[in-house]
C-alpha cells in the first residue's frame, strides 16, 4: 500500500516533465473548455472571446495548501488595480483526492472570496498543457494567448504589476467579464466556522471565519457576543469597530481570549470585561524568518497563524502558535510578549526528532493532553505528538500520502485533518477531506473511524470534548453538530441569534 502510495505521488509530480507547453493558438481553446470539471464561481461560462484581446493570468492552485492561501491577496490586488484588462482564471488542480469535486472548490472559492472564474483541472490537463511544477504557479497571457511570464510560489506581485502594465498596450478587448456567482453568505448565520472552544467551563466561543467575527454563545446555543463587524480588516476597537481577517484557531484564558487572526498574520487579544479588542502579535505582513528568538511580539511578522493554545506546565503564560504558513509551531511568551521558534525548521516536510531539527507540514490543530502537544500536520495528512522537546509522528508518512484507512502506522491514514481534542490518551481527529472523525488511542497506537448516525458532515473544523458529547465544528454545512460518543447519533446544535 505505501509502495503504491509512492508511486502515485511521484506519478503527479512527473506529469510536467512528459508534457510539452501547448501551441499557443491552442491555449485559449483549451481553457475555454472549463477543465475537467467546467467553470465555476461565475454565472456564466468563460469563452474564448473572453480572453480574446485581455491579458490572463492563470493560477494554478489546489485549495489546501496554505501557499496558494497566501497569494489571494496579491490577486486581489491586481484585480482591483486593472480591472477588466486582467482576467484572472484560478484553475484548480487538485492535489488531495477530497479537493477534486465542483462543490468542494466552489465552496473553497466562496470561502476565500475569489473574484474571479475558476476551473476544475481535476485530471490535470491544463497543469501538464502549461508544464506546471508546483502550487502555486502563475502564468501570465498576453492578448493572443502567448505566455509573457511565470512566477511559481509566493512573493511576486510586483513582477507580475510590472508585467501587466507593460503588455496594457495590447488590450483590445471590451466586453464585461462573467459576473461572480452570488453566494448565501449574507443570509447564513455562520459562513465557514472553523473553530471551537470552551470558555471557562460554562459558554462557547466560535471563529465564524467566513464572516470574519467571533461570537459568543451558552450551552443553550443562545448568542450573546458578536465580535467584530463581519467585513475583512485589521482594526481594533470594541466589539462593534474591531475587524479580523479569516479568524481561526481560539483559546481563552482567564477574562482574555486569544485569537489566530489567520488572514491579517496576527494574534488578537478579547477582553471580555471591557469588550476591547487588541493586537499583541504581528505586524499585519506575511512573515519569512524562521529562526526567531524572544522577537518583541508586535514587530514580528506571522504567516497564517492557524491554532492557539495554551501552555499549562509552569506557572508563565505561554502559548503554542500553529503557524501554518511556516511549517513552524511558535511559541508567544505572554508575560516577555515576545515570539520565538518552538518546533520545525521551516522545511515542509514530514521528519521526526529534537524539536529544533523536526521537519512540519502546515500545522493546523493543536491539543494538550497531560504533558503531550499534540498536533495535525494538515499536508502530510499526519497526526504529531511533542513531547519532552521531541516530535514523534503517530499517523502519516508523507506529503503524497494520504486516505481513510484504520489500523496503525504506517498502514492508517487520514485527509488533511484540521481539527482535533485529546483526552487520557483518546485522540479525536476532524478528518477534514475524510468528512469523518476519527479516533487515535494512544496506548494501542489504533486509529479508528467513528460511526455516525443521523447525518453526513461536511469538511468538519474542529472537534470539542465535553463529557460524554462533543461538538462538531461542520465547516461546509455552515453548521455545529452534537456528537454522542457512545451511540455516535449526530444532532443538530442549533444557534439563536442575538437579540437587538
Amino acid at each position: 500500500m505505501k509502495k503504491l502510495r509512492f508511486l502515485v505521488g511521484l506519478f503527479i509530480a512527473l506529469i510536467p516533465l512528459f508534457s510539452a507547453p501547448a501551441q499557443a493558438e491552442d491555449v485559449r481553446d483549451l481553457l475555454a473548455k472549463g477543465g475537467a470539471g467546467g467553470w465555476l464561481n461565475v454565472e456564466r461560462p468563460v469563452t474564448r472571446g473572453d480572453m480574446e484581446g485581455r491579458l490572463v493570468l492563470l493560477d494554478f492552485w489546489t485549495y489546501g495548501c496554505i501557499n496558494c492561501m497566501q497569494v489571494i491577496p496579491d490577486l486581489t490586488y491586481l484585480e482591483e488595480k486593472f480591472g477588466d484588462k486582467l482576467l484572472i482564471i484560478g484553475v484548480h488542480s487538485a492535489k488531495f483526492k477530497g479537493e477534486q469535486g465542483n462543490d468542494r472548490i466552489l465552496a473553497a472559492a466562496q470561502r476565500f472570496g475569489l473574484k474571479h472564474p475558476v476551473i476544475n483541472d481535476s485530471d490535470f490537463a491544463i497543469w501538464s498543457t502549461f508544464n506546471v511544477k508546483a502550487w502555486p504557479t502563475l502564468v501570465l497571457l498576453d492578448g493572443q494567448g502567448q505566455e509573457i511570464s511565470r512566477y511559481a510560489g509566493e512573493g511576486h506581485r510586483e513582477k507580475l504589476e510590472r508585467d501587466i502594465s507593460a503588455s496594457l498596450s495590447g488590450v483590445t478587448a471590451t466586453a464585461a467579464l462573467p459576473a461572480i456567482a452570488k453566494t448565501d453568505k449574507e443570509n447564513s448565520l455562520l459562513w465557514f466556522p472553523s473553530r471551537l472552544i470552551r470558555a471557562n467551563g460554562e459558554g462557547f466561543y466560535l471563529a465564524d471565519t467566513g464572516h470574519n467575527r467571533i461570537l459568543g454563545f451558552d450551552e443553550t446555543g443562545r448568542i450573546h457576543s458578536v465580535i467584530g463587524t463581519g467585513k475583512a480588516g485589521f482594526k481594533d476597537g470594541d466589539y462593534t469597530q474591531a475587524a479580523f481577517n479569516q479568524p481561526r484557531g481560539i483559546e481563552v484564558l482567564g477574562d482574555k481570549i486569544l485569537v489566530a487572526d489567520t488572514g491579517n498574520h496576527a494574534i488578537r487579544e478579547i477582553d471580555i470585561r471591557t469588550h476591547i479588542v487588541t493586537t499583541i502579535v504581528g505586524t499585519g505582513a506575511r512573515g519569512f524568518d524562521r529562526k526567531l528568538h524572544d522577537r518583541p511580539a508586535l514587530e514580528t511578522a506571522l504567516a497564517s497563524p492557524w491554532d492557539i493554545l495554551f501552555i499549562p506546565l509552569s506557572m508563565e503564560r505561554k502559548f503554542v502558535v500553529a503557524m501554518a504558513g511556516l511549517h513552524q509551531l511558535f511559541v508567544y511568551d505572554a508575560d516577555k510578549e515576545t515570539m520565538s521558534v518552538y518546533a520545525g525548521t521551516g522545511a515542509e516536510k514530514i521528519k521526526d526528532g529534537a524539536a529544533a531539527t523536526a521537519e512540519l507540514a502546515q500545522p493546523s490543530a493543536l491539543s494538550m493532553d497531560g504533558n503531550s502537544l499534540y498536533f495535525l500536520d494538515a499536508e502530510s495528512s499526519a497526526l504529531r505528538v511533542l513531547e519532552d522537546g521531541k516530535v514523534k509522528t503517530l499517523i502519516g508518512t508523507g506529503l503524497f500520502d494520504f486516505g481513510a484507512a484504520d489500523g496503525k502506522y504506517p498502514d492508517a491514514m487520514l485527509q488533511h485533518p484540521q481539527g482535533l481534542d485529546a483526552r487520557n490518551g483518546q485522540v479525536y481527529v476532524a478528518d477534514t477531506y475524510n468528512n469523518a472523525i476519527r479516533l487515535y488511542d494512544r496506548q494501542s497506537g489504533e486509529l479508528s473511524t467513528l460511526k455516525l448516525k443521523g447525518g453526513t458532515l461536511n469538511e468538519p473544523g474542529d472537534i470539542l470534548l465535553i463529557d460524554d458529547m462533543a461538538l462538531i465544528v461542520d465547516t461546509g454545512n455552515h453548521s455545529l453538530r452534537k456528537l454522542d460518543l457512545k451511540s455516535g447519533e449526530l444532532t443538530p446544535f442549533e444557534l439563536k441569534p442575538m437579540q437587538p
